[in-house]
């Protein structure tokens, strides 16, 4: 337990290491493990594909609400994305910071999205969009509860406890420095610039789609 805890944790930024070199070193052990390998890594480009298709849609629904073909706008999503996704490619430290920064990030969107259900109407949101599927969950009013404490509770729980960790094991003589790959400092500058920039960009796009329908 002890080796393969070390493995983990020499594994490289964003377990780099331990996915395409550790792993592959197992299959080549295991029995069938050739098989076993392309299943693994068909799955693991299944599920990347699978996750950046949904992403895109989002963004891309929103370009059309501004007034964008379907096709230009994912033509600009599809290469925004590519272009911001290069330096990362070419440097693991930089690649191993924003894993770090927006992988802790998730738990925001998570708060984010319990807040957001929260000013529409939890009770609403259960009762006019999700029963109204009778193929979904039959969600009670437990599920009201859950939005209202316990996701927020949790997702400032375990945001605090992230940030904790990066002071005090990640990175603890550099937390307060940005240019630290795993500092608190450098989560809250690059969340703090991004917040900003999507509140400007909202307020700028529901401005525009507003011009359109009037």
């Amino acid at each position: 337990n002890g080796e393969i805890l070390g493995i983990m944790k020499e594994s490289g930024p964003a377990a780099t290491g331990l996915t395409f070199i550790w792993m592959p070193q197992l299959f080549a052990k295991m029995p069938m493990g050739k098989l076993v390998a392309i299943l693994f890594f068909l799955g693991l480009s299944f599920a990347g594909f699978s996750s950046l298709i949904s992403m895109m849609e989002l963004t891309s629904r929103n370009l059309i609400d501004l007034g964008l073909k379907r096709k230009t706008a994912i033509v600009c999503v599809a290469v925004v994305s590519y272009l911001l996704g290069i330096p990362s490619a070419r440097n693991l430290v930089l690649f191993g910071n924003q894993d770090f920064v927006w992988g802790v990030a998730l738990m925001i969107s998570g708060i984010f999205v319990a807040v957001a259900v929260m000013r529409y109407g939890v009770t609403v949101l259960r009762e006019k969009e999700v029963l109204q599927n009778k193929n979904d969950w039959d969600l009670g009013a437990w599920w009201d509860k859950n939005i209202k404490f316990i996701v927020p509770i949790l997702g400032i729980a375990l945001l605090v406890w992230w940030l904790s960790l990066s002071a005090t094991v990640y990175a603890p003589d550099d937390w307060y420095n940005p240019m630290s790959p795993y500092s608190v400092m450098t989560c809250l500058v690059q969340w703090g610039a991004v917040l900003a920039m999507l509140l400007w960009l909202n307020r700028w796009m529901a401005e525009r789609i507003q011009s359109h329908t009037d």
